[in-house]
């Protein structure tokens, strides 16, 4: 009998552990079917937040300004001679959805937003705006709609006196029924003409020294801070002076001299200039202004002083300041620089190209953009036939 339980034990158990490893590899057949790839779970976990990073782009940042800006901020008195925004938000703007952020050690990497250094003892902030971090906002100017309000501007009793002395002798007879001053005056066709009605539109009662001009020039003043050199250097070694470029805004100063409480967008409506823009962010560099082809013009030349729509003849139908050029035609420098009886830069520099393909172009241009072909208005100006240098024996 005993040695008919042991056969039996003996065939059975290998039996057994047949059947229970065809029900484990089952088993585990369908864990692998139901568990996803790696791939997948490594996709389904949280992407890590870089919290020494802010982005506008991030939803729930996406609220009204003034949920975390305060206009004006507590600081304007010691760096702006007008309220504005001259600070970060407040940390009540950020702790109440970053408080675990805000206590994760000693030194939270959220602190590196603002702070050039994180520590209790020390409150230093970033300049406002941080010119290191990319521009996450572009500025949406109409220079259309504000050309036409300055030009609509009550003047002195004198410069109404004039305006009406101009319009009597070159266009309508009732000044205030024109919609735009300026559209008026630079439907004219002579540019001599509308250099002398502009000097009268525009023109400030000015010193024996320098002229102002009622216009562009509210914004765009004289620059007086000396320019950054490119990336790869000054072409030439030219350095232009700070004079050679006007000043562009860099505050809301001129803004807000409008746009405080009494016109839309107003102090509190950011987004009505401010337009957040597509990530990734970039900084902002030379090579996003408009380019300068002219590096040796100086707006600051005597001579140069004029209207800016005298030149600018596009500017001011602008409605953005997406894909802005300066929009200056040939004919607004030939007026003095190609004329018979005057000057014949343009020509005397064509002439030169004639008898040598290598010649460079240097009275208005530094040497990366004297070696090019001459555009064909340069020529039309010159009363030629437009050529390319490799066509030159």
């Amino acid at each position: 009998m005993r040695r008919i339980v042991q056969a039996a034990i003996l065939i059975l158990v290998p039996i057994s552990f047949f059947f229970g490893a065809i029900c484990l590899s089952g088993v585990s057949a369908q864990r692998r079917q139901r568990r996803p790839p790696a791939s997948a779970r490594a996709t389904s976990r949280p992407a890590t937040i870089d919290y020494s990073k802010f982005s506008h782009a991030t939803k729930k940042h996406q609220g009204a300004c003034n949920t975390c800006h305060k206009v004006p901020t507590g600081n304007w008195k010691k760096v702006r001679d007008f309220p504005d925004v001259a600070d970060y938000p407040g940390h009540d703007a950020c702790i109440g959805c970053h408080r675990p952020q805000f206590f994760k050690g000693a030194k939270p990497v959220i602190c590196s937003v603002c702070h050039s250094k994180v520590s209790p003892r020390d409150d230093v902030r970033f300049a406002f705006r941080n010119p290191a971090v990319p521009r996450q906002f572009l500025i949406e100017f109409p220079h259309d709609k504000h050309q036409d309000v300055i030009a609509q501007l009550e003047r002195s009793p004198e410069r109404a006196q004039q305006v009406k002395l101009v319009a009597s002798g070159f266009g309508p007879a009732n000044v205030k029924q024109t919609v735009s001053l300026r559209a008026w005056a630079h439907s004219r066709s002579s540019f001599t003409e509308r250099s002398q009605t502009n000097s009268l539109l525009y023109n400030h009662p000015a010193d024996a020294e320098t002229k102002h001009y009622n216009n562009c020039e509210i914004c765009h003043g004289p620059r007086t801070v000396a320019l950054v050199a490119p990336a790869t250097g000054w072409p030439d070694s030219f350095v232009p002076d700070a004079a050679t470029f006007r000043a562009v805004p860099t505050s809301h100063a001129s803004c807000f001299n409008c746009h405080w409480k009494s016109q839309q967008p107003t102090n509190e409506n950011c987004a009505g200039c401010h337009k957040l823009s597509e990530p990734p962010f970039k900084l902002y560099s030379a090579s996003d202004a408009p380019k300068r082809i002219s590096v040796k013009f100086r707006h600051a030349r005597e001579q140069h002083v004029q209207e800016c729509t005298t030149c600018h003849i596009n500017i001011t139908k602008a409605s953005t300041l997406r894909g802005l050029q300066p929009d200056v035609p040939i004919t607004a420098c030939t007026e003095c620089h190609n004329k018979d009886g005057l000057r014949l830069d343009v020509s005397r520099e064509l002439e030169a190209i004639d008898k040598n393909r290598d010649f460079v172009c240097s009275y208005c241009h530094t040497s990366d953009v004297g070696r090019l072909n001459a555009p064909p208005g340069h020529y039309l100006i010159a009363g030629r036939e437009a050529m390319k240098r490799k066509d030159v024996k």
